[in-house]
């Protein structure tokens, strides 16, 4: 784009079916979206068109619906492999969010004792079976998820090497780092509550923290540990920071209710975002951006489902950004070499749901969150720092009509 990078009105969309079409158009788009926002809006993505979508809420919402002592018999604690299901979140715990979570991945038998100090952390922590609930109660929900996991992990490989073609890299440099047949992954089911679920007065702080763009106690993150994330959703809630400072709305995935949104209903699409990993093995070039979902949004009696999906990387070793030789001392991305990544990753969850930790990882956790700490840190602000380098090529720009 001549003379600047437009103003950014909206998240960039980019098409699947130009990968056919016109790949060099394909590879355009997916460049700016990711160097520019580091948010898209994927459109006819295989595998997670409408119809399937629609299968999929159906089968989640049945989930969430169902009373709680049921839900909680697939309880996120009760193995050390953080999957299963989490509480919802207290409404007067100050993050703007009421929020019930199931975490899963793929289905495997674990390697070792989780407490077995031979066998590094990450293969302790990421390896193990899921946590289902009673499968003659709701027979279609682990088939379901079995199946959304599979989708997302084939897209997910395939959108990893087309975006390391983007970046004028072989595509095979993707895999060097992604192993198809080990994945390491996160994926979630997620289920937020309106404002309904908040006292009046609380309903009123929830909402002033939102209109601050500089918050701090709604959610705002970066996604660091994974190469990219996938979601898909069913009501408006997620927002993206714009290089201008200011909040972009993404839209509807699929749309499960009726009503007018304020944002766009793009049934079949899958949110596609910049992780941490991307950051650093792109130099820099593809930004990780800030992001929240705004309790705000969701339309009053309604809750909103999502379903993110999280691509590790190998957890060995360092990451060395694509076309160079060895992993800088301190990166674009806040990434220095010799960081011990699959401790990072693992700490991430443990901090994530401290349930799980205070019952199997006590120790682990003491000793190691504070380097975490310093590291999130390192790669948060290495986000702001390329968002106002956006920042400024969109304001040196004349504004998109």
């Amino acid at each position: 784009m001549e003379g600047g990078v437009a103003r950014l009105k909206a998240i960039p969309t980019v098409d699947w079916r130009d990968v056919e079409r016109d790949r060099q158009k394909f590879l355009a788009d997916l460049r700016f979206a990711l160097a520019e926002c580091g948010f898209m809006i994927l459109t006819h993505a295989p595998g997670l068109d409408d119809d399937f979508q629609q299968r999929a809420f159906r089968e989640v919402r049945a989930f969430f619906d169902a009373p709680r002592d049921f839900k909680k018999t697939a309880h996120i604690s009760n193995s050390p492999y953080f999957r299963g299901y989490t509480v919802p979140t207290p409404a007067d715990r100050g993050h703007g969010q009421v929020i019930e979570n199931f975490q899963y991945g793929f289905e495997q038998a674990p390697l070792c004792a989780h407490d077995d100090p031979s066998v590094p952390l990450f293969k302790r922590l990421f390896q193990g079976p899921n946590t289902w609930p009673d499968g003659d109660a709701l027979p279609g929900f682990r088939p379901l998820i079995e199946d959304l996991n599979d989708r997302y992990h084939r897209l997910t490989l395939q959108l990893g090497a087309l975006i390391t073609e983007s970046l004028g890299e072989d595509p095979a440099e993707f895999f060097r780092y992604f192993d198809p047949e080990e994945p390491y992954l996160a994926a979630s089911l997620n289920h937020n509550y309106a404002l309904d679920v908040f006292t009046p007065e609380a309903a009123e702080e929830v909402r002033a923290a939102y209109e601050r763009f500089d918050a701090q106690n709604v959610g705002t993150h970066i996604d660091g540990p994974p190469f990219v994330a996938l979601l898909i959703n069913d009501r408006p809630g997620l927002q993206v920071v714009a290089g201008e400072g200011r909040w972009l709305d993404a839209p509807v995935t699929c749309r499960t209710a009726p009503g007018d949104y304020d944002v766009p209903v793009i049934p079949g699409a899958v949110i596609v975002n910049t992780g941490g990993t991307l950051m650093h093995l792109s130099g820099g070039r593809y930004g990780a951006t800030l992001h929240r979902v705004n309790t705000t949004l969701i339309p009053r009696g309604e809750t909103r489902v999502s379903m993110p999906y999280f691509l590790l990387p190998k957890m060995e070793g360092d990451l060395i950004p694509f076309g160079a030789t060895e992993a800088p001392a301190q990166g674009a991305a806040g990434y220095h070499a010799g960081r011990d990544r699959g401790a990072n990753a693992c700490v991430n969850r443990m901090g994530t749901f401290p349930m799980v930790t205070r019952r199997w990882w006590v120790e682990e956790f003491e000793a190691l969150k504070a380097q975490q700490a310093a590291e999130v840190e390192a790669e948060t602000q290495a986000a702001f720092a390329l968002a106002a380098e956006r920042g400024a090529r969109a304001r040196s720009s004349t504004p998109a009509s």
